[in-house]
Order: C-alpha cells, then structure tokens, then sequence
C-alpha cells in the first residue's frame, strides 16, 4: 500500500486531505485497515468518528481486520466516538467551529507525545437532514488551506454509497484533492464510477482558490453557495478561480460571482478568474457596471 503521508513532519497542502466512496464491509475494511495501521505505526494519535454504529462496535469491526484496535484503544492511542456525541453535538453543523476543534485536537496529540493526529470520519449523517449539511461542501473545499497546511494532521472522509445519494457522493468527494480507493491506492482524481455531478468544485494545489467544472444555474445554485462561501474564507491576497471545466454560468451565477469579487476588493483583496467560458464573458459585455469588479486573467 501506498504511503498516506504519516511522517512526523505535517503533509504538504492538502495531501493529508483523503476520501474514500465505499460500498458494503469488504471494502470499508480494505479502506480503514490500512489508514489506521499506518497512522498507529508512525505514532500519531487516532481518532475514528462513526455514524451510527456504537464505538464498541467500531471497535470489533477493526479486530476482527487484524488492526488491533482494542488494545490501541486501552492505550488511549486510538478514540473512537461517534459523530452525534463529539463534533456534531452541537447543531447546526458549523465549519467555522470545525476549524477551530481541529487546532485543538492537534495541539491535545502533540502534548500527549504523538506525532501527530490521524482522523477517519463517517459522513453518512449528510443524507439525514442534519441542520447544517448543507455546509458539508464549503467545509471540505475549506480543509486543505485552513487546516492542512498547517497543522500535523491526516484525515479520511468516509462516504457510505449506500447511505449517501450516488449525486451528493460525487459532489463531496469531489472537493477532495487526493482519494483512496477501497484497495488502497491513492488517486490525484476521483476514481470513474457514475455520472460527474452537475456542478462541482475542487480545491487547487498550486495556487490559493478553486477550480470549478459543469454548469452553474438555478439547479446547482447551492453548490455555487457553498464553493463562494469556502473560497472568499481561504486565506491570502489573492484568490482564484479556475473555470476552464465550466461550460456555462447563467446570469444569476455571474452576478454572484461578481458580488463576491466586489465584497474581496472591499476587503483589500483580489479574485483573480481563469478561463472565463463564453458565457461569463457575454453577461459582463451587457453589465458593464454590475460585473466591473470581475477581473480575469491574461
């Protein structure tokens, strides 16, 4: 299996970022086993949050792979809790205050002597209606600037295809840089399986922003809600978007985006916009005014 990044130094960017879509207990298995014995073997401290099932239950699930996860647990090497009893106990879900815990959680490895934090989290509850899913999106498209980077931390979401709609599993592990595939290998794209969701928005590595791919109209306006909301929070003086898989933005999406580039410039900051498609182009030729503060690249 390949390396997942568990040096002692934090991973670079958004390497430390993964996902993985599964479906049944083989490859669930497949997938966890090898993130957690890699992360107890390099010393950092574990932390599984499961959905539903009860950490006991997590528990026996990973014996029974080999893992050894009880007596990692007696050894307070591994914690596994679920969702609805740690981060999701206050509602609505917030990736503001996510952010902030993940500080924390670091800072609580390092001092216990770990090398420092490796999380999985099961992200089924998404499809329940939980107050403040409809964040899930900026909250991943934010991770890797405001929380990768900086902190010695590995995480693996965990999207559950028989639980989460196959649209929403390909819109949200769409925001993830790399992902792992349930035989271990280790992607720089999303692996082929079902149709591209209609919208979607992936974090970029060489520069600060997002790339966006699809179309953006009055269908996938909360998607464009949600990849605004986590571009504008990245850090930087200059943010960018990349739209060169965008083939149409209708007039609605144009004005947020010109909205958002007017709102950075009032903060002292740039959003810069690669590869404009015709469309974007067409609506700011008939507003001049309204799209002044959309400012392309060469």
């Amino acid at each position: 299996m390949p390396s997942l990044g568990f040096a002692a130094d934090r991973p670079a960017g958004g390497a430390g970022h993964l996902c993985c879509a599964y479906a049944g207990e083989d490859e669930w298995a497949r997938s966890v086993t090898g993130f957690v014995r890699g992360a107890l073997a390099a010393g950092r401290q574990v932390l599984y949050f499961s959905d539903v099932a009860a950490p006991e239950a997590v528990l026996r699930r990973l014996d029974r792979c080999g893992v050894g996860a009880s007596a990692a647990a007696d050894a307070g090497r591994l914690v596994v809790q679920q969702a609805e009893e740690s981060y999701l106990r206050s509602l609505p879900f917030d990736p503001d205050r996510m952010v902030e815990a993940w500080g924390r959680a670091c800072a609580a490895a390092l001092d216990a002597g770990r090398t420092g934090l490796a999380a999985l989290g099961e992200m089924s509850w998404y499809a329940r209606g939980t107050p403040g899913a409809e964040r899930l999106l900026e909250y991943e498209l934010r991770l890797n600037a405001e929380v990768f980077a900086r902190l010695p931390l590995t995480a693996l979401c965990l999207y559950d295809r028989g639980a989460v709609p196959g649209d929403a599993v390909a819109l949200l592990t769409g925001a993830h840089v790399r992902h792992l595939t349930p035989g271990g290998r280790i992607l720089d794209a999303p692996p082929a399986a079902g149709p591209a969701p209609p919208l979607a928005a992936t974090p970029l590595e060489d520069r600060v922003g997002l790339r966006l791919r699809g179309g953006a109209d009055a269908d996938t306006h909360t998607v464009l809600e949600g990849a605004l909301a986590a571009l504008v929070r990245l850090p930087g003086p200059v943010l960018h978007l990349d739209l060169s898989g965008a083939d149409f933005l209708d007039t609605a999406a144009v004005a947020a985006l010109a909205a958002a580039a007017r709102a950075e410039r009032d903060r002292g900051r740039r959003l810069v916009v690669h590869h404009p498609p015709h469309s974007l182009r067409r609506v700011a030729g008939m507003f001049p005014d309204e799209c002044g503060a959309l400012e392309t690249a060469p």
